[in-house]
Formats: structure tokens, sequence, C-alpha cells
């Protein structure tokens, strides 16, 4: 009954309300017992009417304040049992106090402590006050409607000082009751329009759910009712959003390796068959079908290890040294590996590096960023041309920022911002010989686990400035 939110919020106002109830009530009751008067003016009203009717009845047997007292006793008799029956009790008090008559018979000779604060005549010749019943304890306490009678005497008519729950029960129960009920139907139907108005956006991104679960890869959940509801919309949105971007990044990833593992793959079994069925039969066409069986094989391993560094990043199992890492000699080291290809490209390297300038991360990772990024430089830098690396300290940051700037032919600027995706090639037609295109996203991932970052800026014609900063050691 309760699994289903507007069940919880039904029961949550009924709840509330009646918490509330009992709240008021509870302080009304403190109210009136703080403020007594309150309460016992209406006990005092009903005593003082049924004392009005006996002394009606009594009258009848002569005047109050003339008739002698063994008839004023004979006539109190007669109606000591209507008045009983009506929670009155009958006594009659002599000058000092002294019960000489008791409707009941148990209190006669006992003397009444009586409240003289409130003895004071309410009328002339009648009174009103309380007294503590004889041997009764404190709390036992009666109240009475006094009338003078003549010698000094006293005619009391009492009733049992009434119980503050047993008022509160016959006077503000009722409208508590009453005013409850009200409540309650209306906290039902506010109860239903609020649950509405919460669910319904709740459940339209339960079907949005429902539909994506259906393949329905197209549906979004509207963003409408309360701020909350809107914020889950919202994220709903966005998380589908990244999984069919994930989704569609994976396809493309697919797509992308099985397209750079056929290639090879094609010219391996072309070259081997040629081996098998004597085609290349000759020193010189055997020697050049293992050549280029070897070339796809080392191409097709070199690929493989880099996905598997990819997926080890994405698992986040690649895990970075954080040594001290001087960056004069691991550039120069770069720079020296590289300089071969650079000669033989017939392109000028430049290094400017300050002497004893850190960095901390891991010496090898590191050394495979640049060493990919002056690779990428040369590569794309004409005969003639120049590769430079430098690096300076950013003080303010606490960083270092490795520049390799070349002067190559530059990078369209619709290009730039997708040269760090996996598989992503500006240069279309030197796909084969430049590789599957994840030099550049393994030098991004490897530079974020460090904490850095890496931009690129490229202007066509001019050339392209790669950026690396890196947090800068500190002892």
């Amino acid at each position: 009954m309760f699994r289903s939110l507007n069940s919880r919020l039904l029961v949550s106002y009924v709840v509330v309300i009646m918490v509330c109830l009992v709240v008021v009530g509870l302080g009304l009751l403190v109210f009136v017992r703080a403020s007594s008067p309150l309460w016992t003016r209406e006990a005092y009203a009903q005593l003082e009417a049924a004392a009005r009717e006996t002394v009606q009845a009594v009258r009848q047997a002569g005047p109050l304040e003339t008739i002698p007292p063994e008839r004023l006793r004979t006539a109190l008799t007669k109606v000591s049992e209507e008045a009983g029956e009506r929670g009155v009790r009958i006594l009659l008090l002599d000058t000092q106090g002294t019960i000489r008559f008791d409707s009941e018979g148990n209190w006669e000779g006992e003397r009444l402590k009586m409240d003289e604060t409130a003895r004071s005549p309410v009328l002339p010749g009648q009174l009103q006050g309380t007294f503590l019943a004889p041997g009764g304890r404190r709390t036992n306490r009666w109240i009475y409607s006094g009338r003078a009678l003549h010698r000094g005497q006293t005619i009391l008519f009492a009733s049992p000082r009434p119980r503050l729950l047993g008022w509160f029960a016959e006077n503000l129960l009722r409208p508590l009751v009453r005013a409850g009920a009200a409540a309650l139907v209306l906290s039902i139907l506010l109860a239903l329009l609020v649950s509405r108005s919460v669910t319904a956006p709740l459940r339209r991104v339960t079907s949005a759910a429902e539909a994506i679960a259906r393949g329905e890869t197209d549906a979004r959940a509207p963003a409408s009712g309360p701020r909350e509801v809107r914020a889950l919309a919202h994220s709903f949105n966005t998380m589908v959003d990244r999984v069919e971007a994930a989704r569609q990044s994976q396809r493309d990833f697919v797509a992308n390796v099985s397209h750079e593992l056929k290639t090879p793959l094609t010219s391996i079994q072309g070259f081997s068959q040629a081996l098998l069925d004597g085609t290349a039969s000759t020193p010189e066409t055997t020697a050049h079908a293992a050549r280029v069986i070897h070339e796809e094989a080392e191409r097709m391993r070199r690929m493989v290890d880099e996905l598997l560094m990819l997926a080890r990043f994405d698992a986040g199992q690649m895990v970075m040294a954080r040594d001290p890492v001087e960056l004069g000699p691991l550039l120069q080291g770069c720079v020296d590996k590289l300089s071969p290809q650079a000669q033989t490209t017939q392109v000028v390297l430049e290094l400017d590096v300050p002497e004893r300038l850190c960095v901390a991360g891991d010496t090898d990772r590191l050394a495979q960023v640049f060493a990919n990024l002056l690779d990428n430089a040369i590569a794309h830098t004409p005969p003639g041309g120049k590769v430079s690396v430098t690096a300076h300290g950013v003080d303010e940051e606490h960083t270092v920022e490795v520049t390799v700037t070349d002067t190559g032919k530059g990078i369209p600027a619709e290009d730039i911002p997708r040269i760090f995706e996996r598989f992503y090639q500006v240069d279309k037609a030197r796909r084969r010989s430049r590789g599957a295109g994840l030099g550049l996203a393994i030098t991004k991932e490897i530079v974020e686990a460090h904490g850095g970052t890496i931009t690129a800026q490229s202007v066509v014609g001019l050339g392209t400035r790669i950026a690396v900063r890196l947090p800068a050691w500190r002892e």
C-alpha cells in the first residue's frame, strides 16, 4: 500500500494533520490549566443553576431567612435526592463552619476549610468559592454556591471541582474532532493534488526511461514540474546523451579498429599466399614479401599495444609515478633519439630548457609524450623547416610549460578540436605510413594522468604549436 509515492504523500499529510491537532489540543489543555477561571466559571454557572432550583423547592416550606432549623432540615432532606442526581451536595453550616446537615450524611460534625479569598459576596446574601473535603487530599476540592441564612447559618450547594480532562473532553474535544475531520478531508484532497503535480512529471521520466530500455534512443524526458523533478529530468537527459555518445564512440572505435586491422591483414594474407603458391619465386620477390609481412605485423603489434594502453587508461589501471623529473636531460634524450630522423628529412631541431627545471611525474611516460610530439612535428615539417622545443616555469600556477613548435603546413581550424581523438588523422593521405591515429590520444591521456593539460594552436602555412603543462616538483 505504501510503496507508491501517492500513498506515502497521502499518509504523510494525514499524519501531519493528526500531529498538529494533538499539539493544538495539548496547547489548549495547558492554556486552560493555566487559566482555570475559564473552565471553572462554567462549573459555577451550572452549580448556581442547580442551587437556584433547589432553593425554590425549599422555599415552599417557608422563607429561608425565617424558617425554623428543623423544618429547614426536613425540606433539605426532601430535595437532596433530586439534587444528588444532578451531582449537587447540600450542606448546612453553623456560625463556626461546622456541618450540621449533609445530604450524603458522612460529613456531619466536620468543619470545612473554606477558601477565604473566594468567599466574597457575589450578590447580597450569596457566596461562591471552594473548600477542601473533610479528610481529603489537597487535590480533592469542591466548589460551592452558598446562601447566608438567619442566625449566622449558611446553606451550601457543592459539587466536586470538575477535572480538567473531563472538562476538556466535554467542551473542546468535539470541536477538535470536527476540525480534524474537516482538515483530514482537505488534506486528502490537497495530497492528491500535490502528489499528481509531483508524480506526473516523474511518470513522464519513467516513460522516457522505459522507452530507452526498449531501444528508442531518441526518447527524452520533458523537463516540467517542481524544480527537483526538472533537475532530475535534465540529469536523465544528460545521462542518455552521454550514454548515446559513448555507444556511438564505441561503434566508431570498433569500426576504426576493424578498418585499421583490415589493411595489414590483407597485405599479410596476400604476400603469404604469394609465398605459398610460388608466385614470389625469386629471391628478390621473396625478400620483398617477407619484408612487407614483417612491417605489417609490426604495425599491427604497435596498434595492439596502443589499444591496450588506452584500455588500461579507460579502466583506471594506469598508475603514474610521482617522482622528480628534470626536464633538461629528458628532453635532450628525446631530441638525440629523433635527430637521425630529423637529419634524414632535413629538419633542424632546437632545444631551449633552463637548468634544473623539474616536474612531478613518470620519467618513461613523459619521455613517450615528448618523443611522440617531436615525431609528429618532424613528420609534418618540410625539408629546411625547424622544430623547436622550449620549457619554462609558470610560477603563479606552480606548473611547467613545455612547447613543441614546428614550421610545417599547419592544421585547419576545424580539425584542431579533434586532433586528440582516437583514430583521427588530419592528413588522410598519409594514413598508412603514420599509423592508426592513436599517438596523440595516448599523449593526452598520459598528460592528464599527471594532472596536466595539453593544447594545440596552429596556423595553416605557418606551423603548429603544442603546449604541455605539468605540475612543478615541489619539495
